[in-house]
């Protein structure tokens, strides 16, 4: 940022000082952060107005309550005790038309509102398309028919991820056409039933590995053909992780992405990872992705509309929709039937496709770490920092690219253990449970397979350009900059947040825990040498080489005894003497 732009441009708190943000997705692990970030680092903020939907019996000023609780709002209870006046609950539900918000909270939002961060969503990989696309795609719908309405609305910014167009190996800032009219496939499935819609979901995820990355994609479509006139902008996170340094280092709530397959590690659940030892994971900080969002917010208000095209960005590139593959045309009619569409495009529509400002924010292969080199790290982390109360010694996490490998690797070093485990407690009048874990396991590993042997890049040019017109104290406050970022760092802090937040444990309590590994280990050795000893037995009667290596193993043994023995002697005659 030049000198005279810093002068004539606010910073980011300045920029929220005074103003309403609406945030959707507020009770999700993003949204949470979300909201104590701008409360801490925005101090002026006037207020946030959170979109919540009652559950599981509990209300929505109960939802907040649980929200505010988190050891990462205890800095806010420190400098701002207050704080929590300036939130303000509304009920909502994002599956419904209007997000059946009340005629007095639609009001709020339309005179109050100058901020909307639209959050929510359904992560589930395999979800079902029909709730996916109602999530996904149509709350994105319904919240620009709010937005259009919004008297004094200077930011829109809509969180996707960075997989939402998957299918290609390089993700430019741009929307890409997915090939359906989203539309007419909401219609189509509104009145089939959910037997119906799943057996047509492969044909219409196509080239995509879930009905996730195919409904984000239909969102981001949504903001391109209906968002005309409105200030919006994307930001597309990759895997995020949790927090690198702020507001405490390590946060993370839930088993959801790594976090699980951490746990499962450590405790000794899993041995075995399917996926391409040289395969980059791009994990980044939750800290960074906030960050991200909020800089991106303050951008699109100084900007203006996004529709304010320069000359540059209109393109006469014609996109065609790509054909699914393996189709008959019986299936093809039936899938135009249901809004796939080869249709070109208006130049209009090519250019907003182009022109809404989309900031990915990836780690990228110069900072990102191997899977081989990750799974080494793990290791180290999993000996020195031991979980309490493991299940096996966590040992080496093997990487097996084969899949027909795996999966035998996978009966023998895991499913027959998790059998004998089982059938252990059992005995003891337990249930049984390794069993359940490893399924959970298994499923969660298929559902990542694709993004374990598919390797991508992004074109990250507005999000460097972003951080460069950031103020120097802004890039520190909002820092999302991977110039300092250490990932092996970053992984142990994620490892031990995951101890301390997701499973609870003592950070004091590694003595006991290293003593448990160490029993672990005397017991494995135990169990080799009996495998050993009934193996040697059941081959003696049948080999006579065997008998005879028998013979010179318990030759030798017996010579080594007598060899001490004689050797202990001579010690205490010399001792005497």
């Amino acid at each position: 940022m030049t000198m005279q732009d810093s002068r004539n441009k606010p910073g980011i708190p300045e920029f929220f000082a005074g103003k309403t943000v609406a945030l959707t997705g507020a009770t999700g692990f993003i949204g949470q952060l979300l909201i104590e970030k701008l409360l801490r680092s925005c101090p002026d903020i006037k207020g946030l107005i959170l979109l919540i939907r009652s559950k599981k019996g509990k209300s929505i000023t109960e939802r907040l309550q649980k929200i505010i609780e988190p050891p990462i709002f205890d800095k806010l209870r420190k400098t701002q005790p207050g704080f929590a006046s300036k939130l303000i609950p509304v009920s909502a539900d994002i599956e419904k038309p209007g997000f059946a918000l009340s005629d007095e909270d639609v009001q709020l939002v339309l005179d109050e509102v100058n901020v909307f961060i639209h959050s929510a969503a359904t992560t589930k990989f395999n979800e079902h398309l029909t709730l996916s696309y109602a999530v996904n795609t149509n709350g994105v719908h319904e919240l620009l028919k709010l937005c259009r309405k919004i008297k004094n609305l200077h930011a829109f910014v809509h969180i996707s991820t960075a997989f939402s167009f998957c299918d290609k190996s390089f993700i430019g800032e741009e929307v890409y056409p997915t090939g359906w009219d989203y539309d007419k496939l909401r219609s189509s499935i509104q009145w089939m039933s959910d037997d119906m819609v799943s057996d047509l979901t492969p044909n219409i995820v196509k080239d995509r590995p879930n009905t996730y990355t195919l409904t984000k994609a239909f969102g981001e479509e949504v903001l391109v053909k209906e968002g005309e006139g409105l200030p919006i902008c994307i930001i597309r996170p990759s895997i995020v992780g949790s927090t690198y340094n702020e507001p405490i280092p390590g946060w993370c709530r839930s088993l959801n992405g790594p976090t699980g397959h951490f746990i499962a590690f450590a405790k000794g659940y899993a041995r075995l990872l399917c996926a391409r030892s040289d395969h980059y994971l791009d994990i980044i900080p939750a800290d960074f992705v906030v960050n991200g969002i909020i800089a991106a917010a303050w951008k699109t208000a100084l900007s203006g509309r996004s529709d304010q095209l320069l000359s540059n960005v209109i393109s006469t590139t014609e996109y065609h929709a790509s054909l699914p593959k393996n189709i008959s045309r019986e299936q093809l009619q039936l899938l135009e039937l249901l809004g796939y569409t080869k249709e070109d495009e208006s130049v209009s529509v090519q250019a907003r496709r182009k022109s809404i400002p989309i900031y990915h924010i990836v780690t990228n292969p110069k900072y990102a770490l191997t899977v081989s080199r990750m799974a080494s790290s793990m290791m180290h982390h999993f000996t020195r920092y031991p979980v309490d109360n493991a299940l096996r010694l966590p040992e080496n996490v093997i990487v097996i690219s084969n899949k027909f490998l795996y999966r035998t690797c996978a009966f023998f070093l895991e499913y027959i253990p998790a059998c004998m485990f089982d059938a252990g407690l059992i005995l003891f009048g337990q249930k049984p449970k390794l069993l359940r874990v490893l399924r959970l396991l298994s499923s969660a590993m298929t559902a990542l397979q694709f993004f374990l042997y598919n390797h991508w890049e992004w074109d990250e040019g507005s999000t460097l350009k972003l951080q460069r017109e950031m103020s120097d104290r802004d890039q520190k406050e909002f820092n999302f900059s991977k110039d300092d970022f250490d990932l092996k760092l970053f992984i142990e802090r994620y490892y031990m947040g995951t101890k301390r937040y997701v499973l609870k444990e003592d950070p004091l309590g590694y003595p006991a825990a290293r003593r448990h590994l160490w029993r672990l280990r005397v017991l494995g050795w135990i169990f080799q040498f009996c495998v050993f000893m009934i193996t040697w037995r059941i081959l003696i009667p049948r080999s006579q080489l065997a008998r005879n290596l028998w013979h010179l193993l318990t030759s030798f043994w017996s010579k080594f005894l007598r060899f001490t023995s004689i050797s202990s002697s001579l010690s205490r005659f010399k001792m005497f003497h």
